[in-house]
């Protein structure tokens, strides 16, 4: 490229970051700093490529260089503060969120990226307080008082939460979001819900449009609520087919990543020397099986700190296989076999300093990540004292807790019954096999006991912990810590066991799952 535009060299530090080619990204953004000095775009794009290729230094110090002649450039304090995240260093990034706020008023969108952060963060209260800023500055925008909506829900203030949705549909009546999260901030009643102007709304919405699928969502709540299941069951169907149309998804693929991973750990696994003095709490499992519940018992007692859905190990064991077996890692399948031959003392080095940020002050803590059930084994190499909490649910209550649910970012076979099935049948395999290979060293959990049984239940859990039974742990749902999964709401309310047998009310429907699940051998279905 001859004497490239600033946006020549954007361009092209973009299209080499969306293919994942950090070093080329590193290259063009270095070029850009040599050609356009005066302009923050080399230092701030060089800084995200290297921060993305876990050069975590190399992306603080880009950043430092353009904050020491620009210190006011807001970008350049989101980036630093994301930089000092990474590294671990979490009351200097949000420090830094607190400097870029600071120089953001005003600024709606600005203001909305440091929410953004501190949400990735779990800083909530700090994000609450950004968010409200951003609704100060654009009062007209239904997005950013839904966006505090949502602080407060996972602050458990619901009523605000409420309040702010109803002051988003009073700017934009159709606004989806809002109807969703005022669906499921309470039990719907015949008196009091969202029905009749979310249908409307529905009615003005493109048909196969995200923003239908998520009226349809909290449409589907609504009319389970109230005991109309045919049309709770429409509006669920019609959603996940819109939002499955969103997603790429590849049974096989997932097969073939457990059918590697058992490959990779066959015979019993020995118990090697601990090299961290740490027993981190691993909960595991299926999402929407009681992973948040089970966090939040665990996390009232005093000597746990709830660290909430971390990162870290999928992100260590990745770094781990790049580093090994760089010809393994370009594809799930690759990585997958290449688990099996992984050292378990790099994995706790890099989980402890990815996860530090996170870790509170308390002797032990949980990370509450249900898709580590794929790293039971190298969860074990890397910490030998670590416990393992799995929890298990009824195979046809958990798929369709799954299926009603519209996750962020994630669990893209959850959209459709078979492919939800297939899943589900990979997991089974996977849990068995680590039964097998690890015996006794994974406590199963029912979410049914934790339900009926809660008192026994955790006392059962605390004593393969190793900690003494505190009357806190059955009082959960005092816990104030925030919650920011699917069941926020739900875990901030005594025990109920209204959700046990909800999947019967749409036992013809869900036929097709209960077929798959028992021809792949899955029993208890009934």
């Amino acid at each position: 490229m001859i004497n490239p535009t600033l946006p020549q060299f954007q361009y092209e530090i973009g299209a080499r970051m969306s293919r994942g080619d950090w070093q080329g990204a590193a290259h063009a953004a270095a070029g850009c700093r040599a050609a356009w000095p005066a302009d923050p775009c080399g230092w701030l794009l060089g800084s995200m490529a290297a921060l993305f290729a876990d050069q975590k230094e190399t992306a603080l110090a880009l950043v430092e260089e353009r904050l020491a002649v620009d210190p006011g450039n807001v970008q350049c304090l989101i980036q630093r503060a994301e930089c000092l995240f990474a590294l671990g260093e979490r009351a200097r990034s949000m420090a830094a969120a607190d400097t870029a706020a600071a120089g953001a008023q005003g600024d709606p969108q600005a203001l909305d990226a440091i929410g953004s952060f501190l949400v990735f963060a779990r800083d909530y209260p700090r994000a609450l307080s950004v968010y409200a800023q951003a609704v100060a500055a654009a009062p007209a925008d239904p997005s950013m008082l839904s966006k505090r909506a949502l602080m407060h829900r996972f602050l458990g203030d619901f009523d605000l939460a409420a309040s702010d949705y109803e002051s988003a549909l009073l700017i934009s009546p159709a606004h989806a979001e809002a109807f969703k999260g005022l669906s499921e901030l309470s039990r719907q009643s015949a008196e009091r819900n969202v029905i009749a102007s979310a249908e409307a709304a529905l009615a003005a919405t493109p048909v196969d449009s995200p923003e239908a699928a998520t009226l349809r969502y909290g449409l589907a709540k609504s009319y389970e609520d109230l005991g109309e299941h045919a049309q709770s069951w429409q509006h669920l169907s019609s959603a996940n087919r819109i939002e499955r149309r969103r997603h790429t998804y590849d049974t096989a693929q997932d097969r073939g990543v457990v059918e590697r991973i058992v490959a990779g750990f066959q015979g019993e696994q020995p118990v090697v020397p601990d090299t961290t003095g740490e027993s981190p709490i691993f909960i595991v499992g299926l999402p929407r099986t009681g992973t948040t519940l089970v966090e939040r018992i665990i996390g009232n007692h005093s000597l746990v700190h709830p660290a909430g859905e971390l990162l870290a190990l999928r992100d260590a064991v990745g770094a781990v296989v790049d580093r090994t077996a760089p010809h393994l890692s370009t594809t799930w399948l690759g990585y997958a076999e290449a688990l099996g031959d992984l050292p378990g003392e790099p994995i706790a080095r890099e989980y402890l300093a990815r996860s530090r940020a996170h870790r509170g002050d308390r002797p032990r803590f949980t990370d509450k990540a249900p898709a580590n059930f794929y790293y039971c084994g190298l969860i074990l190499r890397a910490f030998p004292n670590a416990r393992i909490v799995h929890l298990t649910r009824h195979p046809m209550a958990a798929c369709y807790a799954i299926y009603k649910t519209r996750f962020e970012g994630g669990f893209a076979f959850s959209y459709d019954l078979l492919e939800l099935a297939e899943y589900y049948l990979g997991y089974h395999k996977l849990m068995a096999h680590w039964h097998r290979v690890l015996p006794g060293r994974i406590l199963d959990v029912a979410y049914e006991q934790v339900v009926t049984a809660q008192e026994a239940t955790t006392q059962r859990i605390l004593d393969y912990l190793g900690l003494p039974f505190e009357e806190g742990c059955l009082a959960f749902h005092l816990n104030p810590a925030p919650a920011s999964t699917p069941s926020a709401v739900q875990v901030r309310q005594p025990l109920y066991s209204s959700s046990l047998e909800q999947w019967r009310h749409y036992s013809n429907e869900l036929a097709p799952l209960r077929e798959r699940l028992a021809a792949g051998g899955v029993s208890g279905l009934e």
